[in-house]
């Protein structure tokens, strides 16, 4: 990873006035006109303490962590993913992005007034590419982590000053450093907005797409799992199948089978579908749907499209991930058909019991069982 020049100060975060955003107009957002390949931006927690906090959380560690979570909800292309490192400096130019507090940021000064600052690497034959992110507290200050108005006793807010610093970190600028008049928390002045806005939101997304994070819950993977090895009995046992080549492993069948069947649910098309969930795979790109599936019975794909993303998989795991050649007893055609199967009668009000026993009976010739509900 080759880093090119370090801009700083953009992500600072000035609070010599304390001040509320209010008048939303019809400008919008900022960008630093960078963003991030697509995939995970794993961040290295390297803050010290943290116990005792107002609002529960654990650690200072743990409240970047919220933050990122909370981040996640919004984005498509990309997702934060944190280490928990030793409380310490981070490494300035070093391909690593790092969370950590000191008096300074890398011997720099922090500004009067400065709570925290982001650095911004890119790549030096592509300056719109981000290499690293550096987010530096300033230890001048008195944290802790709460919600509503900003303390008059001085204590900052570390969870609020994390959601800013980590937008800088997206790509985003101070909307207000750029003439507009916007409700968000991306303005440069801190204040009493403690959440992120319709305005932040609509910034990130305009890098790295837009979602929603689905309303509908898929069962946990252990169950899939379960009814899965069942199936393998059953083709092995009662069907005499020969067994059949594929790259993929059985439980990677039924996850990535499970998140192509939540992605068809949560309204994307067949090639949306496949795309956000191969980025998954080889980029760890994030998870969200196209759109909430509306109420009533949970249609399901068609099974020429599960076979076509199945044998796209089967791809993605030779060429990408290079797994060698395996064999299952279960063919690809009967993975998609009976995992989707299980998954329709789960969706449909069935415990995993009920949806294991009914896909079973039509694979022993006992026709399509009703779902559970109506």
């Amino acid at each position: 990873m080759r880093a090119a020049w370090l801009r700083r100060g953009l992500g600072a975060l000035a609070v010599a006035t304390l001040v509320i955003a209010t008048s939303p107009s019809a400008d919008g957002f900022a960008t630093l006109g960078s963003r991030w390949r697509n995939g995970a931006i794993t961040m290295n927690l390297q803050l010290a303490g943290g116990s005792g906090l107002a609002d529960g959380s654990a650690s200072f560690n743990a409240v970047v962590g919220g933050a990122m979570a909370t981040w996640n909800e919004s984005l498509s292309g990309v997702r934060f993913a944190g280490v928990n490192a030793a409380a310490g400096r981070g490494g300035d130019g070093d391909g690593v992005n790092q969370v950590f507090s000191d008096s300074t940021y890398y011997g720099t000064r922090f500004a009067t007034g400065d709570l925290a600052v982001t650095t911004r690497w890119f790549e030096t034959e592509n300056p719109g590419r981000r290499v690293e992110a550096d987010i530096v507290f300033n230890s001048a200050f008195t944290f802790d982590s709460y919600r509503g108005n900003i303390r008059s006793s001085g204590v900052w807010d570390m969870r609020r000053v994390a959601l800013h610093e980590l937008g800088h970190t997206l790509g985003l600028d101070h909307p207000d450093q750029h003439g507009q008049n916007v409700t968000a928390l991306m303005n440069s002045i801190i204040g009493n907005l403690d959440a992120l806005t319709d305005d932040d939101i609509a910034g990130a997304q305009s890098l790295y797409g837009g979602g929603v994070a689905g309303n509908v819950s898929f069962p946990p993977r252990n169950e899939p799992n379960d009814f899965f090895n069942q199936l393998l009995a059953v083709y092995q046992n009662e069907l005499r199948a020969s067994s059949s080549p594929t790259y993929v492993d059985s439980e990677g069948a039924v996850i990535w089978l499970t998140e192509y069947a939540r992605q068809r649910v949560g309204q994307c098309n067949h090639p949306t579908a496949t795309d956000n969930t191969l980025a998954q795979i080889t980029d760890g790109a994030g998870t969200l749907v196209c759109a909430a599936t509306p109420a009533g019975p949970i249609p399901f794909p068609p099974r020429n499209e599960g076979l076509l993303f199945m044998n796209q998989l089967d791809a993605t795991y030779r060429d990408s991930l290079h797994r060698s050649l395996g064999s299952s007893f279960v063919n690809n055609e009967g993975a998609v058909v009976w995992v989707l199967e299980y998954l329709r009668y789960r969706l449909n009000g069935c415990n995993h019991g009920d949806a294991t026993t009914k896909v079973l009976q039509q694979i022993r010739g006992q026709g399509i069982q009703p779902v559970c509900t109506a």
